[in-house]
């Protein structure tokens, strides 16, 4: 795997895109024993021409929304979705230890807080956007639940240009609508632009508005220029 390492991945590939039966194969395999090898999958979509990007947006990513769906229909528990969506996170890890050479962060460049909206528990994009917002410079913090204090105190202490939120359904859209004035007005940042995304906000850019956002991105490869357009828009305007 070594041998494919070349920095930043492009996102064209020769190997046609994995077949629902090869995603739900994956996902089975991520579910079963921790004693399986999913690295040795990984090599045979690499030998098949799939690049790094392809891997999270075209393999994992659609892995992850696999097994939702089957913890949305009762075919697994909460415990084998939660062992499994670990292991996929720690997928991505290694993949980027192998892959990926990051630049380096800008200590007075741009910093972006993740987090999912409250009562939201998909959180897996949150990972493939980390990736994203890392690779193109960004200093990227992250937070997976509302539950504590923790990321109202992030935004008082720490200065963040973007929070970017992830929303995948229609059931928590009104308690985000809640949560973004509270964190502008948590946020040291007075003028702090806030990113949502995820299926919640496909093909619904009334979404965007009726949340409090001010810009959504459906796809994590996106998400980091998009950002810095509302960032770049805000200096325009001073």
């Amino acid at each position: 795997m070594l041998a494919h390492r070349t920095g930043r991945r492009s996102c064209v590939f020769s190997r046609p895109r994995p077949e629902p039966e090869e995603i739900a194969g994956f996902a089975a395999r991520m579910l079963a024993a921790a004693d399986g090898d999913p690295m040795a999958d990984v090599q045979s979509f690499l030998d098949g021409g799939m690049t790094f990007d392809g891997l999270l947006l075209d393999l994992l990513a659609p892995t992850a929304r696999h097994i939702g769906r089957l913890w949305e229909e009762d075919a697994c528990d909460f415990v084998q979705v939660t062992v499994a969506m670990a292991r996929l996170r720690q997928l991505v890890h290694d993949l980027e230890m192998l892959f990926v050479e990051p630049p380096p962060v800008d200590p007075a460049g741009r910093r972006v807080l993740l987090v999912p909206a409250p009562g939201e528990t998909h959180t897996f994009g949150l990972t493939m956007v980390s990736h994203f917002f890392s690779e193109a410079g960004w200093d990227v913090a992250s937070e997976v639940s509302w539950h504590q204090t923790g990321p109202f105190e992030q935004l008082r202490d720490e200065w963040f240009d973007v929070v970017g939120i992830s929303l995948s359904c229609d059931v928590f859209l009104e308690a985000l609508a809640d949560v973004v004035p509270v964190i502008r007005r948590a946020s040291c940042n007075r003028d702090l632009r806030i990113l949502v995304g995820g299926p919640a906000f496909e093909n619904r850019p009334d979404r965007v508005r009726r949340v409090g956002a001010d810009a959504a991105a459906l796809d994590a490869r996106d998400a980091p220029g998009i950002a810095a357009t509302l960032l770049d828009l805000r200096v325009r305007a001073c």
